[in-house]
């Protein structure tokens, strides 16, 4: 499996977890709220924030109903094109939105719902394409995206297991093989039940040359936990400035000091995960001296004396021959005095 590099960071089997801030349209339109995500995002020490671009007109018809969230977090007198339209922002906005994040050291990202805001994005020279769940079957937009040559972050709520195997398929097909894969259940916020996170093993299984990520929408940090230990190499979560702000996403987030503890949070549970590889450490092999046990005299042994197991013992501490080894010195002389309660030494066997 090969590493993907996003902005300046490098992401493979044995990278740090890639942190993305979902800021989506938590700004509410306002592009000094948006600046405000930006500084909160790049002090809680993520490595990107992640927006999302469209022009209202080539993503919806003006009749499309709300999702019910969409109804109980906004205004109810609002259809869902007179909604999504408030939080619009031009080509330039965004311009300044990534200048802003270059300020910060923050790698911006942005979801492009439409062909104009992809090719907005590529004039920001974004450093790779997330595909939001709603997208995973829009082929024409798909093909687009393949011809920028830019690693694809594909999300897959909503989707079939098939699904998911031919919007991959397909995205291999137009060249593109630098592919993240997320897990993500599309219901705001998610109950801990409809997470779903052991379809990461099957992921794994069924794509073993596609490095997965975690889209969370959950409430709290405990999807975000387990799926780190499930051994995702990337994960959103969304974040907001407040929660009582009006807005479809908004209950959902995290607020800005829950965003600081999703990321150390997470980076904790890093250091825990460790390596593959089983073999005490260096502590422990020190540990180990004292809490293993070795051969020992439980009798008084003269020159020539036989050791037999009346006259041996296993007790700590774990400098002299081994438990391990505890027959194969039976029937065996000492070439010395050894005074009861003593370790036994190989030098100490004829």
């Amino acid at each position: 499996m090969k590493n993907i590099t996003i902005g300046i960071r490098e992401i493979g089997e044995n990278s740090k977890i890639f942190l993305i801030a979902e800021a989506g349209v938590n700004h509410n339109g306002d592009i000094n709220l948006a600046k405000d995500l930006v500084t909160i995002a790049a002090e809680a020490k993520v490595d990107a924030i992640k927006f999302q671009t469209f022009i209202s007109d080539e993503l919806l018809l003006k009749t499309t109903k709300k999702a019910e969230y969409q109804r109980t977090s906004t205004n109810e007198d609002e259809n869902f094109y007179e909604m999504i339209k408030k939080y619009e922002f031009t080509k330039e906005q965004f311009r300044i939105i990534k200048s802003y994040c270059d300020n910060k050291g923050i790698i911006f990202l942005s979801t492009p719902f439409d062909p104009i805001s992809v090719e907005w994005l590529e004039e920001l020279e974004i450093p790779a394409y997330k595909i939001g769940s709603g997208d995973l079957n829009n082929l024409p937009l798909l093909k687009l995206i393949c011809t920028k040559k830019k690693p694809i972050l594909l999300s897959t709520g909503m989707a079939t297991l098939t699904e998911k195997k031919e919007s991959i398929k397909f995205i291999k097909s137009n060249g593109i093989d630098e592919i993240i894969l997320f897990q993500c259940t599309s219901n705001y916020p998610t109950p801990l039940e409809q997470i779903n996170l052991n379809v990461i093993d099957t992921y794994k299984k069924v794509f073993p040359d596609v490095l997965l990520g975690f889209s969370d929408h959950s409430l709290g940090i405990i999807a975000s936990i387990g799926a780190a230990a499930k051994g995702v190499k990337v994960i959103e979560k969304h974040f907001t400035l407040d929660k009582k702000m009006k807005g479809p996403d908004h209950k959902a987030s995290l607020s800005p000091e829950e965003l600081k503890n999703w990321v150390e949070n997470i980076r904790n549970l890093e250091k825990t995960l460790g390596s593959s590889n089983k073999k005490p450490t260096k502590t422990e092999l020190e540990i180990a001296k004292i809490a293993r046990k070795s051969v020992v005299t439980i009798k008084n042994l003269k020159k020539g004396d036989i050791l037999t197991k009346e006259n041996l013992s296993i007790k700590r501490p774990g400098y002299g021959i081994t438990p391990v080894d505890f027959e194969k010195i039976i029937g065996k002389k000492v070439n010395k005095d050894i005074p009861k309660d003593s370790l036994i030494i190989w030098e100490d066997i004829e």
